[in-house]
C-alpha cells in the first residue's frame, strides 16, 4: 500500500510538471498583449524580495489584492482563511496562530517561535499580536506556501505573509473614507488621504476605528470576544530622483476590552459543541480584562547605483499587552491567569541586487534581529474573591538572531534558468530572572501556601545552514513549469520544564503557473512532499507547558488554484487541496505512559480544503453596476492537538459568504450589503484537553455577521 501511494504521488506530481507543455500548443499570445482584450490582471509582488509577475515566480503563492479584500470583506487574520483555504488560523488565548500546509508553531510562550513568518512591510512580527485589526490601508497580502528559509530565514518553515499596505504616491491627492455598520453593533471606520507636497514628497495618512460587542454571553451583562480598536499609520515618501528613494513610516494600534474567550467543559465530554445554542453563551465567574498596545517604526532606504541596487530596512516594533482571564472558562472553578509582555524588537537587513534583464541575476544580504522582553505572569485562584498566588513568574528574554544570505539565479536559455540560495543563521536565546512556585496546579490549597524562589539563567544557541536550488522552464510567456527543493529551520529553546532542539522542513516542489484561452483563465498547480524533522510540538502539564520535538513526519500534497474570467461580467475562482501531514515517528509521555502517536495527523490540517466563488457584474444605465457574489469554503476533518482523539477534532464544516454591492460611475463610491459564515457553523481555533484545571479548553471562531459598508473616494 505504501509502495502505491508513493508511485501514485510522483505520477500525479509529473503530470503537473507536463501541464505547461500541454498548454504550449492552447496559448502562444503574451499576457501582455492578452491583457489589453479585458482578460485577466498582471499582478506584481516582491515575495522574492524584488519585484516580479506573480505568474512568472516559482513560488506557490496566493496573492490578495486590495480589491479582493474588499469584495471578500477580509479585513482580518481570520477572514483571510475564506479566501486562502491552504492557511488555517488558531488561537491560544490572544495568540494568532497560522498554519499553512499543516505546519505551524504552536507554543505562544515568551521562547516559542511561529512557523509562519508574518512580515509587515518587510518587517518581521516576532508576537504578532494585534494582527487582526491591522489590515487596513492595504494594496495586497502575499501567502508564500512552503519553507522561505533563504530569504526569509528561521521563522518560515511553515510560510510566509507578506501584509503590504498602500504607499504614499508622488503627485497624487486623493484618498477614501469608509464606515461599515453590522450586527453585535459594529461600527467600523476607516479613512485614508495621500498628499503630495511638492514634485519630489508624498504622505499617506491612513486610520481605523473599530467597535463591536462580543460574540459570547458571559454573565454579568458582559460579553467576550468583543473588540475594541483604534489605529493609524503615516508614512512619508521621499524621491528626489530615480536613483534614490527613501519610505518612513510609523503605526499606532490599540486594543482593549473584555478579550478572547476560552470556553471550559468537563473532561468526560465526548467531543467539541458543534451547535451555535451552546456556545453563544459561556458563563464565567471572573471578568477578563485584554490590552494591547503596540508601536512601529520602519524606514526603508533604496539606492540604484545602475547596475546594482540597494535596499536597508529598519523595522521596530515595541508590544506592551496586558491580560488577565478566566483561566479555567466556566463559572464553578476559580482559576485565573494574568500575562504581561513589554517587548522592543529592532531589525536591520541590508540586501545588494543586480538588476533584472541580463542572465546572471543575483542578490545577497545581511540581517540582525534583537528582541528585548519583559514577562510578568501569574496563576492563581480566586474562591470567594480571596486570591491563593500559585505560580508568579519574572523573567527577562532576549532573542538576538544573525544571518547572511545569497541568492543567484543563471538563464541558460530564454526560457530555461537555475537558481540556488543559501542562508547562515545563528540565534541565540536567554531567559534570566526568577519564579516563585508553588503546589501542583491541579490541586490548589485553600490558603495561601508558601512559595518556592526559583532563579532562572536559561540559554540556547542554534546555528543552521538553509538552502535552495530550483529549476524554471518557461515554456510560453504565458505557461511556466518548475522544479525545487528548500530546506527552512527554526530555533530551539527551552521551558520551565525542558530544552527542545530546533526543526527543520526539507520541502521537495514541482510547479506551473498558466494563462490560458486568451488570458481570461488562470490554472496554478503545485505538488510537494516534506520531510519534517524535530517537529516543535507544545502540550500543557500539571507543571506547566512543555515543548517536545516530534521524531518525524511527513507531508505530501497537491494545490490547484483556478480563476476564470468566463466573460466581461463573470469572474470565477476555485481553490482544491489535498493534503497528508502524519507523524512518522512521535511518542509522547501521557499519565506516565509513553503513547505512540505515529500515524497521527499533523494539528489543523485537513486532508480537503476547498474554496469557490462567483460574481457577476450588471452593468446599469447610469455608468455604475451591481455585483452580487458568493463564496464558499469547505474543510474536511482536522484535529486540534497531536493526541487526534474526539474531543479535540474538528469535524467537517462548510462556510458561505454572499455580498451585494452597488459601485456609483466612475468608482466614486460603493455601497455593499454582505453576510458572512451564513451557515453560522461552528469553527474551532483552538484545544486544550485534559488542562490542569480539570477542564477541556475551547476558543471559536467568529459566527454569522451581517451588515453594510459605504465607502466614498475622493
Amino acid at each position: 500500500m505504501t509502495r502505491f501511494r508513493a508511485s501514485h504521488a510522483v505520477s500525479t506530481l509529473a503530470l503537473i510538471a507536463a501541464t505547461p507543455f500541454a498548454a504550449h500548443a492552447q496559448e502562444t499570445a503574451t499576457p501582455a498583449a492578452q491583457e489589453a482584450d479585458g482578460g485577466l490582471q498582471e499582478i506584481i509582488v516582491t515575495a522574492e524580495k524584488r519585484e516580479s509577475n506573480v505568474q512568472k515566480t516559482a513560488i506557490a503563492i496566493d496573492v490578495v489584492t486590495s480589491d479582493k479584500l474588499a469584495k471578500n470583506g477580509v479585513a482580518n487574520m481570520e477572514s483571510l482563511q475564506a479566501v486562502a483555504p491552504g492557511i488555517q488560523f488558531g488561537q491560544s488565548g490572544a495568540n494568532t496562530i497560522v498554519t499553512v500546509r499543516g505546519v505551524s508553531g504552536r507554543d505562544t510562550s515568551e521562547i516559542g517561535d511561529p512557523a509562519v513568518a508574518i512580515n509587515m512591510d518587510g518587517i518581521f512580527l516576532q508576537r504578532p499580536a494585534g494582527m487582526n485589526a491591522a489590515f487596513f490601508d492595504l494594496d495586497r497580502i502575499e501567502v508564500l506556501r512552503g519553507p522561505q528559509g533563504t530569504l526569509y530565514g528561521r521563522n518560515a518553515t511553515g510560510g510566509v505573509i507578506n501584509v503590504v499596505s498602500k504607499r504614499p504616491e508622488l503627485g497624487d491627492f486623493g484618498g477614501y473614507a469608509a464606515v461599515d455598520a453590522g450586527n453585535y453593533n459594529t461600527i467600523n471606520l476607516e479613512a485614508a488621504v495621500n498628499i503630495p507636497v511638492g514634485d519630489t514628497i508624498a504622505i499617506r495618512a491612513s486610520g481605523i476605528r473599530r467597535e463591536r460587542d462580543g460574540f459570547r454571553d458571559v454573565g454579568n451583562g458582559q460579553r467576550g470576544d468583543d473588540e475594541y480598536s483604534r489605529g493609524g499609520r503615516l508614512q512619508a515618501l521621499f524621491k528626489p530622483n530615480d536613483s534614490l528613494s527613501v519610505l518612513l513610516s510609523g503605526g499606532y494600534l490599540k486594543q482593549s476590552g473584555f478579550g478572547p474567550v476560552q470556553a471550559g467543559y468537563p473532561t468526560t465530554r465526548a467531543e467539541p459543541p458543534t451547535d451555535w445554542d451552546e456556545v453563544k453563551t459561556i458563563p464565567l465567574n471572573f471578568k477578563n480584562d485584554y490590552d494591547l498596545t503596540r508601536k512601529t517604526l520602519s524606514a526603508q532606504l533604496d539606492y540604484d547605483f545602475g547596475s546594482v541596487k540597494a535596499t536597508y530596512l529598519f523595522g521596530y516594533v515595541g508590544v506592551d499587552k496586558d491580560q488577565t482571564f478566566d483561566n479555567d472558562g466556566t463559572a464553578t472553578k476559580s482559576y485565573v491567569f494574568r500575562a504581561g509582555e513589554f517587548s522592543d524588537d529592532t531589525s536591520h537587513e541590508l540586501r545588494l541586487s543586480s538588476k533584472t534583464g541580463g542572465p546572471f541575476t543575483w542578490q545577497t544580504g545581511l540581517y540582525y534581529y534583537n528582541q528585548d522582553l519583559a514577562v510578568r505572569s501569574q496563576n492563581y485562584v480566586n474562591p470567594n474573591g480571596n486570591v491563593v498566588l500559585l505560580r508568579d513568574y519574572h523573567y527577562d528574554v532576549q532573542v538576538k538572531s544573525k544571518a547572511a544570505f545569497g541568492q543567484i539565479s543563471y538563464a541558460f536559455t530564454d526560457q530555461l534558468k537555475a537558481s540556488a540560495g543559501i542562508r547562515w543563521s545563528q540565534d541565540t536565546k536567554t531567559r534570566t530572572g526568577y519564579a516563585y512556585n508553588g503546589p501542583s496546579l491541579a490541586n490548589p490549597p485553600a490558603t495561601q501556601p508558601v512559595l518556592n524562589y526559583a532563579p532562572t539563567d536559561d540559554r540556547s544557541r542554534d546555528s543552521d545552514v538553509s538552502y535552495h536550488v530550483g529549476l524554471d522552464y518557461q515554456a510560453t510567456p504565458a505557461n511556466l513549469v518548475y522544479a525545487k527543493v528548500d530546506k527552512g529551520y527554526k530555533s530551539g529553546g527551552f521551558t520551565s520544564i525542558n530544552a527542545y532542539g530546533p526543526e527543520t522542513v526539507i520541502a521537495y516542489e514541482v510547479g506551473s503557473k498558466n494563462r490560458l484561452l486568451g488570458n481570461t483563465l488562470q490554472l496554478n498547480l503545485s505538488g510537494f512532499i516534506y520531510d519534517y524533522k524535530d517537529q516543535q510540538v507544545s502540550q500543557t502539564t500539571n507543571q506547566g507547558v512543555q515543548v517536545l520535538n516530534a521524531g518525524n513526519s511527513r507531508v505530501k500534497g497537491i494545490e490547484a488554484q483556478v480563476e476564470w474570467k468566463a466573460s466581461n461580467a463573470d469572474s470565477i475562482d476555485l481553490s482544491i487541496n489535498w493534503l497528508d501531514a502524519k507523524f512518522k515517528k512521535f511518542a509522547v509521555n501521557t499519565g506516565g505512559v509513553n503513547v505512540d502517536l505515529a500515524g497521527n495527523h499533523l494539528i489543523q490540517a485537513p486532508e480537503w480544503s476547498l474554496s469557490g466563488g462567483y460574481q457577476h457584474v450588471f452593468e446599469l444605465a447610469n455608468g455604475g453596476d451591481i455585483t452580487p457574489r458568493v463564496q464558499a469554503t469547505y474543510r474536511s476533518t482536522s484535529y486540534l492537538t497531536f493526541y487526534n482523539r474526539a474531543n479535540d477534532r474538528q469535524k467537517p464544516y462548510e462556510t458561505v459568504d454572499a455580498s451585494l454591492t452597488y459601485t456609483a460611475p466612475e468608482n466614486a463610491w460603493s455601497l455593499q450589503a454582505y453576510v458572512r459564515n451564513l451557515t453560522n457553523s461552528v469553527i474551532l481555533t483552538g484545544a486544550s484537553i485534559g488542562s490542569f484545571t480539570g477542564t477541556n479548553f475551547y476558543q471559536f471562531a467568529a459566527p454569522r455577521t451581517y451588515g453594510v459598508r459605504l465607502q466614498g473616494k475622493f
